[in-house]
C-alpha cells in the first residue's frame, strides 16, 4: 500500500511538474511549490482510490475526489504562486487530467 502511494504521487510530481512548465511556470519557487502542494493532496486521494478500487462507486468517488482536489490546488496555486502570466485553474484542471489520465492509461497496461 505504502508503495502504491509513494509510486503515485512521484508520478504525479513528475507528470505535473512537466506539464506546469510547458503552461509557462519556470520560477523554481512555484514549482518546489507545486511539488509541496501534490505531496499534500496525493497522498489522500491515493489512500481514498485503495480504499474504494474494488467497489461498485469507485470511478464516481474518484471523480469526485479529483474534483475537489483540482480546486484545492487551484486555491493553493491562486494564493502561493509568484508567477503572474498563468491562468492558475486552467493549470490545475490541465495538471489533475493530465496526471490522472496518464495513470489511467499506465494502470489499464501494467
Amino acid at each position: 500500500m505504502i508503495y502504491n502511494i509513494i509510486l503515485s504521487l512521484v508520478f504525479t510530481i513528475f507528470v505535473e511538474l512537466i506539464i506546469s512548465v510547458l503552461c509557462g511556470i519556470n520560477n523554481k519557487i512555484d514549482l518546489l511549490l507545486i511539488v509541496l502542494i501534490n505531496m499534500l493532496t496525493n497522498p489522500p486521494t491515493e489512500l481514498i482510490n485503495l480504499v474504494v478500487q474494488n467497489t461498485k462507486l469507485h470511478y464516481p468517488i474518484i471523480i469526485g475526489v479529483e474534483i475537489i482536489i483540482t480546486i484545492i490546488e487551484y486555491l493553493f496555486y491562486k494564493k502561493f504562486l509568484r508567477t503572474k502570466n498563468v491562468n492558475f485553474l486552467y493549470l490545475a484542471i490541465i495538471n489533475n487530467i493530465s496526471s490522472y489520465g496518464i495513470g489511467l492509461i499506465y494502470n489499464l497496461l501494467v
